[in-house]
């Protein structure tokens, strides 16, 4: 089963197959796709075979979320948001607890 940074990511429609299972994919076969399958060697996930529709739906859920975001946040709300992404991404994040006990220590040294 798929981890993504310990969380399990379950979907009975996601398959995982070899790489051979490519020579078996045409036309008539992927119109008619409906798993998602990913395509491994050795258990190394290399890429991700989905049909048109799906991918379709998923731009579309993109561009809401997108869209919400731009509602929601002005400018400076978005600066923000983006900041505390890099952040947490670079792993420069506090645990809650150090916030909870002290919030204005534990939040100073975040810029």
């Amino acid at each position: 089963m798929p981890e993504s940074k310990g969380i399990l990511m379950i979907d009975p429609n996601v398959r995982y197959v070899g790489v051979s299972k490519i020579r078996e994919l045409n036309a008539t076969k992927l119109s008619s796709l409906d798993q998602t399958l990913v395509i491994q060697d050795d258990d190394k996930p290399l890429a991700v075979v989905l049909s048109y529709d799906q991918f379709l739906e998923m731009q579309q859920e993109r561009e809401k979320i997108l869209a919400t975001l731009e509602t929601v946040f002005d400018k400076t709300d978005k600066a923000d948001l983006l900041l505390a992404l890099q952040q947490t991404k670079e792993g420069k994040t506090k645990p809650f607890s150090v916030v909870r006990k002290n919030p204005k220590k534990g939040l100073n040294n975040q810029r």
